[in-house]
């Protein structure tokens, strides 16, 4: 069962997991504090080699080594570049990687994870602000300063464009992206991307910080950070979560929880930028 997670920003030894629906179904009671950060198990991640300079796509399941699927890039002596794993789905046999250098994104790359094939590669000149794919892999947006671009993964052809906008999300069934704000919080909207139809917004502004899609359904679980939260002005980690549905309904959880939200929505759910 798909379940959204948040610890109790009371007793960080408390994890209550809600459905969908906003019931809370039970709570993991830890016994100790943790000795390292809370974070979802890793399953897929670029790491550079330090004698190479190669970036190395890898996955790992369970208590198997890792695997070495496929070198991606190699940025030499470079500063300020790296790939990332922005999306990998086990049952669609993808991941989709992104190379970043100076905080922009420069080029995309589809990887077939099973012999390391590069099925697509896509190059931006600048205007690129982020690139965030579906979590079946079969769509990314590419934010842009003046249009956004829905490509299909992994033909690589244009299927919309949008208004200049951050999209953080594809929804599980592919039909709604998760807008947000650029730069300074502002309210977060889902849209039919195919028409830019505003199918919710939300009463006040933000920041999506996380987002988790439910699998094959146009539902999204969004914990909505303050511009301090954003800024790392404040140690203050718990967030109002709200579950918007594919009907432009929402269902608000109540109190705040810091969100332990998976990146992936494939039952697998690597760890974004690498190892922890």
């Amino acid at each position: 069962m798909p379940l959204i997670y948040g610890g109790d920003p009371a007793n960080p030894l408390w994890i209550t997991a809600f459905d969908w629906q906003g019931n809370a179904r039970g709570t993991i009671k830890l016994a100790a504090p943790l000795t390292h950060e809370l974070v979802v198990e890793p399953h897929c991640y670029v790491l550079e080699d330090q004698q190479t300079f190669d970036d190395v796509l890898y996955t790992v399941l369970g208590a198997a080594a890792p695997k070495r699927i496929a070198v991606i890039g190699n940025e030499g002596s470079l500063g300020q570049t790296g790939i990332d794993a922005v999306e990998c789905n086990f049952q669609a046999d993808l991941a989709i990687t992104v190379r970043t250098a100076v905080m922009a994104p420069t080029d995309t790359w589809a990887v077939r994870l099973s012999d390391g094939a590069k099925l697509g590669h896509w190059s931006y000149s600048g205007g690129v602000t982020g690139v965030a794919s579906s979590s079946d892999g079969k769509l990314i947006a590419e934010n842009g300063i003046q249009v956004t671009r829905i490509r299909s993964i992994p033909d690589g052809a244009i299927l919309a464009t949008l208004p200049s906008a951050a999209v953080y999300a594809f929804s599980g069934d592919d039909r709604f992206v998760l807008e947000g704000p650029l730069s300074t919080a502002a309210p977060i909207r889902l849209v039919d991307w195919r028409t830019n139809r505003e199918v919710w917004r939300a009463a006040g502004s933000g920041w999506p910080d996380p987002v988790q899609v439910e699998p094959g359904t146009g539902d999204i679980a969004i914990a909505v950070a303050s511009q301090e939260q954003e800024s790392s002005l404040t140690q203050d980690y718990s967030k109002p979560i709200i579950i918007v549905h594919a009907d432009g309904t929402e269902t608000d959880l109540p109190g705040k929880y810091v969100p332990l939200f998976p990146p992936y929505a494939d039952g697998h759910y690597p760890y974004k930028g690498g190892p922890p």
